[in-house]
């Protein structure tokens, strides 16, 4: 998806993005004609080359580099990225994946103007952090209840025990949600509320935002964790 979007970009830039994935790749993008009636004239598009997993690393640490730092300690560009974008079952939108690396050009451009690489580390950290912030909103629309619940955790670290979230939930959140789902307020009220925490837990994890670990701690993906203020020893921080 990405290839695609840099390779039709509509500048020249495009065209010297197609000659790098050639060069670094072996394989270059085919033109092709769409469209085309009386109303409107045929428009010619790129199609990105399939690449091997291997010839999509090499081509986007071009772009990044090879590490998330000054050395490889910091993980790879390539694989850290969607980790830090994935939700608890692993999957991630485009439109989050878009958003990160675009935040991450426009902050290299005015942060790191003479980096060697598009984009600069702490530009993609910077990304995860508004694409975030964005995978938040679009859960919210859907299950407003969601937000009452990850509110209270602002602070919390994790992994954390359950007993500590569920504390914070004691304190009027389940209440909250029970009241606005008694009068119908709750356009999708999530469906273990008579539970109690450990229910609504469980509707946490199948939307992907809570992974239960082995030893029964709660984890909370990247994703969702720096637009709701939590912490994460030796993670990204979250935004101010």
């Amino acid at each position: 998806m990405l290839w695609q979007y840099l390779g039709n970009a509509g500048c020249a830039q495009a065209e010297e993005f197609r000659k790098l994935v050639e060069e670094t790749c072996g394989a270059g993008f085919t033109p092709t004609l769409l469209g085309g009636d009386k109303d409107r004239p045929q428009t010619q598009v790129y199609r990105a080359p399939e690449l091997t997993t291997e010839g999509q690393r090499k081509l986007f640490h071009k772009l990044a580099g090879e590490w998330m730092g000054r050395d490889r300690r910091r993980g790879f560009p390539y694989t850290w990225v969607p980790n830090h974008l994935a939700d608890a079952r692993g999957r991630t939108s485009p439109r989050s994946f878009l958003t990160a690396l675009r935040r991450a050009a426009e902050a290299t451009d005015v942060r790191h103007p003479d980096h060697e690489f598009a984009l600069h580390y702490e530009s993609i950290k910077e990304g995860v952090r508004k694409a975030s912030e964005i995978r938040k909103r679009e859960l919210e629309e859907d299950y407003p209840w969601v937000d009452t619940l990850m509110q209270p955790l602002e602070g919390l670290n994790v992994p954390c025990e359950f007993q500590e979230v569920a504390e914070r939930w004691q304190a009027g959140p389940i209440q909250e949600i029970a009241q606005r789902a008694g009068k119908g307020l709750e356009r999708l009220p999530p469906a273990r509320l008579e539970k109690g925490p450990e229910g609504l837990r469980e509707d946490l994890e199948g939307l992907g935002v809570f992974l239960r670990l082995r030893d029964g701690r709660v984890n909370i993906p990247d994703v969702f964790r720096l637009a709701y203020g939590l912490g994460r020893k030796g993670g990204v921080k979250p935004a101010r």
